[in-house]
């Protein structure tokens, strides 16, 4: 039997090292290729967001005209959040639940107001507000009762358009949009109204967080409100 030298074993071994090495390299080689190509086609994508240009004005008023028109048809909502209020020597802040039902608004404010738990109606006949002890009083609009009852001066009625993002109709007003068609800044009524967030709840956007403030040389006496500020956890809206 002729015996196999050393070099003889060694050769086939090492010759299929090598084929599966190259083997290797051009299953790697591919490979790399698309990842190359991917992470250009990223990078090129994140380049093009980045730079791309900002709105026109015109788009702007376009889509600012466009969510007028569907903001103004929503009706029926609840929002449940937090309100802070700030006078020259008083602040107080609450649990807010606002349900409304075309013309028929229900407000619950829990929290240290002075009262507890304070329930707001109002619709067509007027307005009414039960405290914690079950008293109930009445009074023609609910910015007249709640100001009568706590002390506290909130412009309900035109706060009624402003979570929506809107101004109240029928009131001079000034307002700035963002690129987004959406009101940034508003004044109306002697208020000025900055909304600082924007959430998507359902088919629209609405206010998260608003601020607002009136000039104290508007304010009657130091007692009256100055600053609101409203956060929004949870809206429910009525998909018309």
């Amino acid at each position: 039997m002729k015996q196999q030298s050393r070099y003889a074993r060694w050769w086939p071994a090492r010759e299929g090292r090598r084929r599966g090495q190259a083997l290797q390299g051009r299953c790697v080689a591919p490979a790399v290729s698309r990842l190359w190509v991917i992470s250009s086609l990223l990078w090129l994508t994140g380049c093009a967001t980045m730079f791309a240009p900002p709105p026109s004005a015109e788009q702007i008023d376009r889509d600012w005209q466009a969510r007028q028109s569907r903001l103004q048809d929503l009706d029926t909502w609840e929002l449940k959040g937090r309100l802070a209020m700030r006078a020259d020597d008083d602040g107080w802040h609450a649990s807010l639940r606002w349900q409304r039902q075309q013309d028929r608004h229900v407000i619950d404010l829990s929290g240290p107001l002075g009262k507890g738990h304070v329930r707001l109606n109002q619709d067509a006949s007027g307005a009414r507000l039960r405290d914690n002890e079950q008293q109930t009083y009445y009074a023609s609009t609910a910015r007249q009762l709640l100001y009568e009852t706590t002390g506290w001066d909130l412009p309900l009625d035109d706060l009624n358009y402003w979570v929506l993002g809107l101004p109240a109709p029928d009131s001079p007003n000034r307002w700035e949009l963002d690129d987004g068609g959406r009101l940034k800044t508003l004044q109306q009524g002697g208020w000025e109204v900055r909304f600082l967030a924007y959430g998507r709840h359902g088919n629209y956007d609405l206010p998260s967080k608003v601020f607002i403030q009136r000039d104290p040389a508007g304010a009657a006496d130091s007692t009256q409100t100055l600053e609101v500020r409203l956060a929004i956890a949870q809206w429910t809206v009525s998909v018309p």
